[in-house]
This record gives C-alpha cells, structure tokens and sequence, in this order.
C-alpha cells in the first residue's frame, strides 16, 4: 500500500487529497458519528476486497465498551477470544458497531476534571480494525458545535481524514466536544490546538500566545518542525501549584503532544515551564523502544534547556545551570545497580528517571561537544537531526536504538554516535564530566556557576546556546 505522507510545501493539501483519492480504492474506510446525547459513536467499517474471514481487534477495554456489532444483510459476526469474526467477508461489505466513550473516557481517566461536553479516549481502544490492513480513510460526523480533536491527517479541509497504521500499542488520544481547534503555522508544520473546558476566553488567547512561543524554541534546532501535522491537545485540570504539570508525547495513529495545564497561572509561570519544550523535542526522533528511552528521553532533557536558551526564554546562563542541577540529580540517583540500558528499560517499574533522562542529557551534550570540536562548530547534534529528518521522518515504526544511532554516524560522517553510545549504554555510573567542563570553562563556585571565556572550548560553549542561521535549503538525504 502506497502510505500518503506529510508534504511541506503550498501545494500541500491539494496533493493530499489527490493521493487520498487515488488510495481510496484500498483502504479501509470509516464512517464515524458522534452522538452527544448519550456520548457514543456509531461505526461503519468497509472494506474493499473479499475475504474467507476477517477479524475485527481493539485495545483489551473493547469488550467492555464496543457492542451493537452487525454486518451488513444480516451476515453473522462471531465474538472470539476478545475479537470479532466475520467469515465469508464481502467486496465493499462494512461492519456496524456503537462505542460507548464517555464510559471508556471515564475508566482511561479516572482523575481528570470531567464535563459532559468534552470526552477523551484512546482510539486504538474503540476504532476496531481488520488484521492485515494498514492506512484507512474516515469520514466524520458531528453534532452542530462539537469539534474533533485527533493526530489524523485531515484531508483539506473536509470532515475526512486520514488514519496512518501504527503498531496497536502506540497510544493516542481523541477529544471530542465544544472546543475549537487552533492552527499554529510554523516553519515545516502547523501545530493543531484544542483547549478543551476548563479555560476562559482570555486564558484560551493566552495559552496559545504561550504555545507559539514555545514552538519558536522547538524551530530553534534546525529552522522547523520536522512534522507537517502536530495534535496538540491541551487539558485544564484546576489549581495546581505549576503551570504545566505533565506532559506527554504519543505516535499512536500519528504524532501528538498532550499538556495538562494550570490555565490561571500568570504568564510568567508558563515561560519559566520546560515541559512542553521537552515534549516538542520528542518530534526530532523515531520511537526507540524502551531501551532506547535514555537516548529518546536525554535528548529532550538536553533540548529543553538548549532550545530555550536559543529562543530567549533563559539566558545561556540559566540554561547551563539548569543542566547542572539536573545532572547533579542523576549522579546522585545512579546508584550503580546496573547498566544504562536496563535502567531504562525497567524506568517505569523502578521510577529510575532522574538517571535515565540525565545520563542521556549528557550524552546529547558529550556528543554535541565532540562534532563541533571536530568540524569547527559545521557539524552537530542539530545538523545531523536536521539530515535524519530529511532522509527519515516521519516514521510510522520503531527503531532500534544501535539502528538510529549508526543512521546518525552515517549522516555525520563521524562515528561519534555510536563511539559514545557503546561507552554510555552499559554504564553504571554516572558519566564524569568534569573533563567536559574544563574545556567548556564551566566552573562550580560557591552558589552558582563561573564561565571562563578564554577556556579551550568557549566558543563551543556559546555556540550550542546561540541562535543559529537556519536559512538552509531542504534537500533529502539518502
């Protein structure tokens, strides 16, 4: 199958639609509408060609909240082993269900302040799908007022999107209510904002002056996003003590951020937030699995600092005493009870997170030393994302991290990648940067940090906090 990707050029959505057209004979295709009433939506799965059987699968909460399922004239549909089996399946035959998602919403998001507008569920948990297909087409349809929020590619602008395939354990959320959606152009993409209840008018026009902000800084790696299309989702949930209190990155059905926000904090408490910053910086890179969390996870930690010394939102000091302090967490938190890579495999079971995302914050920054050192500040660690994008991205399947980080020695053409990847995987301990810091002429006084621009590598220093020249011609790499 012929996968419709991202373009960035004008012509972008007229040639979108194109492909969607050409590739409409293939695909699966859906039917959606959304019933406020009850908060359910009725499905309609067609698909083009025959088949002995077909088995229709979801996330494990499908039987729960999935049930009406017919097929068309009658033919009978058989409940196996958690799916939905259909023998003797039709050319252009569809597959009728209800799904119940105020219910799933309320079971996949127990805490979060709710309202009878707004629902917000995992696709993959309700939006059954045939084994063995991939990309599908939808056709959605609302209640007059409610609006949609998804990491789909919509088609122009119609009500029809297209759903990329993902491996089934990719999350992704969908909101569905009275909200309406925002589009941040930026070079390379547009992020898609929905504010969903929660927030007045005022806090709405201020968050997203504060979201357009924020993606200056992301542009600040290499001049754009390295996406087309961005679902940012933001969810108010009350009085909090920070502005932002977590974030999440998803790749499931496409590429999406989701910020649970504070609304009323000042503007002042959103500028000094890392979080969104550090979601964004999750665009740059494949999804690397668990084991490769520490590079995933380092590389955003790095970012969230580097990238907002660029934009302005902290002086290069501040940025640099940020990335102290976090590195003074993870050496404390390493407790050398096994390697990197276990670590950040097991993260979620042992909570080992202020070492996994510092020992790869410092990787990102020992390897951005060691390509400028070696190229006279050409070469670096956004120059070669900005070549991993241009040959890679966006990329609908994971990536073994040794397969990434050989991919990135090939476009730097330097092994410094992998060099420092064979050292940091199987670490133990902390990496010792006190070397690094010498160069840099980094040095730790009483309270604070001391900076000696006459130091060997002062001028690397300033480089990776200084803005950068990204007018570039976009070329692919092979």
């Amino acid at each position: 199958m012929i996968v419709v990707m991202p373009l960035r050029f004008a012509a972008a959505s007229l040639m979108l639609a194109c492909a969607f057209a050409a590739n409409a004979a293939d695909a699966p295709r859906y039917a959606l509408r959304y019933e406020a009433r009850d908060r359910t939506m009725q499905v309609a799965l067609c698909l083009p060609r025959a088949a002995d059987s077909v088995r229709f699968a979801a996330g494990d909460v499908s039987a729960r909240h999935v049930d009406a399922v017919t097929r068309d004239r009658g033919a009978q549909v058989a409940r196996v082993d958690g799916a939905w089996l259909a023998r003797n399946w039709r050319a252009g035959e569809c597959l009728h269900y209800r799904a119940a998602l105020g219910a799933l919403a309320a079971e996949q998001a127990p805490g979060r302040t709710r309202n009878d507008d707004d629902v917000v569920v995992d696709p993959s948990s309700w939006l059954l799908q045939a084994d063995g297909t991939g990309d599908a087409d939808a056709r959605v349809q609302l209640p007059p007022g409610y609006a949609i929020s998804a990491p789909w590619r919509r088609v122009a602008d119609t009500e029809r999107y297209r759903i990329p395939h993902t491996p089934d354990d990719w999350m992704a959320r969908v909101a569905i209510g009275r909200f309406g959606e925002r589009a941040i152009a930026l070079a390379g993409g547009t992020l898609h904002v929905a504010i969903l209840h929660g927030a007045d008018a005022a806090q709405r026009e201020r968050l997203l002056g504060w979201l357009r902000r924020v993606g200056r800084a992301a542009l600040s790696a290499y001049g754009r996003l390295p996406l087309a299309d961005v679902q940012v989702l933001i969810i108010p949930v009350g009085a909090q003590h920070e502005a932002v209190v977590f974030g999440q990155s998803t790749r499931g059905q496409g590429h999406a951020l989701t910020l649970f926000v504070d609304p009323a904090q000042p503007d002042a408490a959103f500028d000094r937030d890392w979080v969104a910053v550090h979601e964004l910086s999750h665009l740059f890179h494949p999804y690397l699995g668990d084991r490769g969390a520490w590079l995933a996870e380092g590389l955003a930690t790095y970012y969230q600092n580097v990238l907002r010394a660029r934009a302005g939102l902290l002086t290069p000091e501040q940025a640099w005493a940020a990335l102290d302090a976090g590195f003074a967490r993870g050496r404390q938190a390493t407790q050398g009870d096994g390697d990197l890579e276990t670590a950040a495999a097991r993260m979620g079971e042992r909570h080992d997170f202020q070492r996994v995302y510092w020992s790869g914050a410092a990787y990102w920054l020992q390897v951005d030393a060691d390509l400028r050192r070696g190229s006279a500040n050409r070469m670096s660690v956004d120059e070669a994302l900005r070549r991993f994008d241009a040959c890679c991205l966006p990329s609908e399947r994971a990536w073994p991290a040794q397969t990434f980080i050989a991919k990135l020695d090939a476009l730097s053409g330097s092994d410094v990648f992998s060099r420092r990847f064979r050292e940091y995987r199987e670490r133990r301990d902390f990496p010792d940067l006190a070397e690094l810091y010498a160069a840099f002429g980094i040095v730790r006084a009483t309270d604070d940090l001391r900076f000696d621009d006459d130091a060997r590598d002062a001028g690397i220093r300033r480089a990776i906090m200084a803005p950068a020249d990204h007018r570039v011609s976009r070329r692919r790499i092979p």
